[in-house]
């Protein structure tokens, strides 16, 4: 496997990830790692339970809006498990990047996966790609995740080029507090509880409680639109479930660094 010299930037930001004022601490950034690398025999089959059969369904729809950058590279930030990477090569993207912090996941899914899907391991909020490098971007439940969320959303900006997607799935927080209550009762009491009866002692624990975490520190779903149109230009919110679960899609408009 070989990728292009031309996709990696020559140098790397010595600039500190901010952690603690943006997103997660260093350790619960790490037991979400880990977490998915517990969750990884069963990862997809509970998302889809625990998403009531939307989960595959978000990303599919998120892939079609990228199907301009098919026969180009396209960056899945956060492949994790490799589910959307598959569903992009199933698609008939030719060359799909697929990055994410842990070997260990990056190496299942280049085990699972064809020859079209690269493996890199990095994080969001410092990609090793030069500007404007890539057709498109998705990045499917991981932003949440992420330490620096402002910081992930203005790498994806700079290596997106003119014209190019950026395709946000992810679990929601509505704007609303009515609806935020609903769902925020649903992912701290329900979900676990759903999680933890289809898992049936396949882990140790249940991994899908790192996901009442990441729900608190989430920002609203509309203050992620207006990051994203900030970075990008121009976005636009679809909400489901109430606002639980959401696409955010940012079309590159604003490209100018050389």
């Amino acid at each position: 496997m070989i990728l292009s010299g031309r996709l990696f930037k020559d140098w790397i930001s010595q600039q500190p990830i901010r952690g603690e004022t943006s997103s997660h601490t260093r350790d619960e950034w790490t037991d979400a790692k880990k977490a998915v690398e517990q969750a990884l025999p069963f990862y997809e089959s509970i998302s889809e339970i625990i998403s009531l059969g939307l989960a595959g369904p978000l990303r599919r729809r998120a892939i079609r809006r990228l199907e301009t950058g098919r026969n180009d590279w396209v960056l899945d930030s956060g492949t994790g498990p490799g589910v959307s990477s598959r569903m992009l090569l199933d698609d008939g993207f030719e060359k799909v990047i697929g990055l994410d912090p842990s070997l260990i996941l990056l190496g299942s899914t280049k085990n699972r996966l064809s020859d079209g899907f690269y493996p890199v391991r990095g994080v969001a909020e410092n990609l090793p790609f030069r500007n404007g490098s890539m057709a498109g971007a998705i990045t499917c439940f991981s932003l949440r995740d992420v330490r620096d969320r402002e910081a992930s959303v203005a790498e994806f900006a700079r290596v997106v080029r003119e014209g190019g997607r950026l395709e946000i799935v992810d679990v929601g927080k509505p704007d609303s507090p009515f609806f935020q209550r609903l769902i925020s009762l649903y992912i701290v009491l329900v979900m676990p509880i759903v999680a933890k009866f289809f898992i049936r002692g396949r882990a140790r624990g249940n991994p899908f409680r790192m996901i009442v975490p990441t729900f608190h520190r989430l920002s609203t779903n509309q203050n992620l639109t207006i990051l994203a149109e900030r970075e990008f230009g121009s976005s636009r919110l679809h909400e489901f479930l109430l606002g639980g679960l959401v696409i955010v899609e940012a079309t590159q408009t604003s490209f100018s660094r050389p």
